[in-house]
């Protein structure tokens, strides 16, 4: 998912044409919202924003995998995987 210049747009442009926003988000683009110039909200569909939370919470599972196998070299990896996911209350 990589963010694009032109998907960022003032406060205003967000409020006058949320249809036309909408219709990028369903599409999967994400948007930068500014106000006075700065950014002041990232905005994403319901979709987007739960393959990102499920990446990111597969990456630290593989962090602490790794760690937990780093510090008990006679753990299984997939023990090790299934460990933590259980822990972090995570399906496989």
């Amino acid at each position: 998912m990589e963010h694009r210049t032109q998907d960022t747009y003032p406060l205003t442009h967000f409020r006058q044409h949320t249809s036309d926003h909408l219709e990028r988000l369903a599409e999967g683009r994400v948007e930068t919202i500014t106000q006075n110039g700065e950014a002041a909200m990232v905005v994403m569909s319901p979709e987007t924003y739960d393959a990102m939370r499920i990446t990111l919470e597969r990456g630290h599972l593989w962090d602490e995998a790794i760690a937990r196998f780093s510090e008990d070299r006679g753990v299984d990896a997939r023990q090790a995987i299934e460990g933590v996911a259980k822990k972090l209350g995570l399906e496989l």
